[in-house]
C-alpha cells in the first residue's frame, strides 16, 4: 500500500519501502558528469553519494587540483542531506547574503552543508536517491552536477 502523503510504499505501520541508489545507478550518474565535463573541455572531481551522503562512486579527471576531491564530496553530501542543490539560494528561493551563507555552513558543519554551487540531488519518482557533487570548473560545476543528476530519468 502507498502512503498518500509521502508516496512511500508502506509495508506495515512501522516500516516503508524506499528507492535506493545502486552501484550501476551511481556509475551512470558519474559517467554523465564525466561526459558533460568533457563537452565543456574542463577537468573536475566528481563524487556520487547515497541519500545519507556516503560516497558510492568517484572520479578525478587528469589535471584537476587535489583540493577539488574534498570539495566535490562536500557538495554531494550537502545536496543529499538537504535534498536541494548547493549554493547560496535557499529551498524557499531566497538568496542568502555571504554572511548568512557562511554562518549556516559553520553552524551545520562543513561536512553536511555547503553554499558553493556544484552539488545536486538525484531525484527519481519524487524520492531523493543521493546526490552528485562537482568541483574544479568554477561556474560550470553547477551545470555539470544538475545535468548528471538527471541521468537516471532517461533510463
Amino acid at each position: 500500500m502507498r502512503d498518500a502523503a509521502s508516496g512511500y510504499m508502506v509495508r506495515t505501520m512501522r516500516t516503508i519501502t524506499a528507492l535506493k541508489l545502486s552501484e550501476e545507478g551511481a556509475n551512470a550518474v558519474l559517467q554523465a558528469a564525466l561526459e558533460k565535463a568533457r563537452s565543456f573541455g574542463v577537468s573536475v572531481s566528481i563524487a556520487v553519494v547515497d541519500d545519507g551522503g556516503h560516497l558510492m562512486s568517484f572520479a578525478r579527471m587528469d589535471g584537476v587540483e587535489l583540493y577539488t576531491i574534498a570539495i566535490a564530496q562536500a557538495k554531494g553530501r550537502g545536496a543529499a542531506l538537504t535534498r536541494f542543490p548547493t549554493g547560496k539560494k535557499s529551498p524557499t528561493g531566497n538568496e542568502r547574503t555571504d554572511h548568512h551563507a557562511l554562518a549556516i555552513t559553520l553552524a551545520a558543519g562543513t561536512d553536511s552543508f555547503v553554499t558553493i554551487p556544484g552539488g545536486a540531488p538525484i531525484i527519481l519518482d519524487g524520492h531523493c536517491l543521493g546526490a552528485v557533487g562537482v568541483s574544479g570548473a568554477g561556474e560550470k560545476d553547477r551545470e555539470i552536477a544538475l545535468s548528471a543528476a538527471r541521468a537516471l530519468e532517461t533510463g
